[in-house]
């Protein structure tokens, strides 16, 4: 999810990628995509290997936890995880440090650190963090999904006004009231770049804690309000993200990112994950945030609810070979 800490995928070439795959794994094709499945003596291969996966505190990001590491066991791979291990801050030191070697980034995020500001073109910003990381910390970015945990306007799905784009509501901003939190003002800064919106733009606005800009829009009590883009509260509160039509919020895609040393321990790493990254869509984040919702109503604990859906997710996509245990 994106903090103040804080895609045309990056692909090797085949030929080159092979060269140090030789070490863990085969390479050639196997009928899922380039490494999307491994044969029974690779997987032996990779028992060998102990490998510590870590996370943010959010569900989404616990659930991107989950997903790469039933994907690496699903590949051999010993795997301690070590989900919800902290804020932005302490999973980074915690990468760097070495108490994990892995753990979804976002690269909005990576541009923080990197004290970056976004070209707003979500290659190049890709490309950016991809060098940066690998010059300045050693470590490397797999393949980024689809997914873009942003910034974003939610409204009320089939509102009256018809809003479907933030352009839409620049066109009836005197008619819509719009909540926001308190030290979320630097948001209308975006819309002011893009599509000339202030806070004078809009007939009221409302400063209220975030979880409450959801519910007031849902009960009629404003039209608008700021969100993230992939947060379990559009779902809940029966809202849609309005499109950014002209781009102006920066794109959080997440990635797995890696220390260098690890993946040239364990290349193989990086073809079980690539496989996983374009299976990751907003839609995707969404709907199992849904189905943790819906398993935790069954009284299951947030733990296992998490590890039922994703490991669900992972099966219907073809990407458990081994039974994701």
């Amino acid at each position: 999810m994106p903090s103040l800490f804080g895609s045309v995928r990056a692909k090797a070439l085949f030929a080159l990628a092979c060269v140090p795959l030789l070490l863990l794994s085969a390479c050639g094709n196997n009928g899922n995509g380039g490494g999307a499945g491994t044969t029974g003596s690779n997987t032996s291969k990779n028992a060998s290997i102990s490998i510590t996966v870590g996370g943010k505190l959010d569900t989404e990001s616990q659930l991107l936890t989950k997903l790469y590491t039933l994907v690496l066991r699903d590949q051999g791979f010993k795997v301690n995880e070590k989900p919800a291990f902290g804020n932005n801050t302490i999973v980074f030191q915690g990468i760097k440090s070495g108490a994990i070697d892995l753990y979804p980034e976002f690269t909005a995020t990576g541009l923080d650190a990197l004290k970056k500001t976004s070209t707003l073109d979500d290659q190049k910003d890709y490309d950016t963090v991809k060098a940066g990381f690998k010059d300045q910390f050693q470590i490397d970015w797999l393949d980024y999904s689809p997914l873009n945990d942003t910034y974003a306007i939610c409204a009320k799905d089939g509102n009256s006004m018809g809003l479907k784009t933030v352009s839409d509501l620049t066109a009836k901003a005197k008619q819509i009231t719009f909540d926001l939190p308190s030290d979320s003002a630097y948001v209308v800064d975006y819309l002011k770049a893009k599509y000339g919106l202030t806070m004078q733009s809009f007939k009221a606005t409302h400063k209220v804690d975030y979880a409450i800009g959801f519910k007031e829009v849902a009960g009629g009590q404003a039209d608008a309000n700021f969100c993230y883009s992939s947060d379990n509260g559009i779902n809940v509160n029966k809202l849609v993200a309005l499109q950014d039509d002209k781009h102006a919020f920066p794109a959080y895609h997440p990635a797995p990112i890696v220390r260098d040393s690890v993946l040239q321990k364990a290349p193989a790493i990086k073809d079980a994950l690539n496989a996983l990254a374009p299976k990751i869509t907003t839609d995707a984040s969404l709907q199992l945030q849904k189905d943790v919702d819906a398993n935790a109503a069954q009284g299951m604990s947030k733990s296992k609810a998490i590890t039922e859906a994703a490991t669900k997710f992972l099966k219907d996509q073809g990407l458990c070979k081994n039974g994701c245990q």
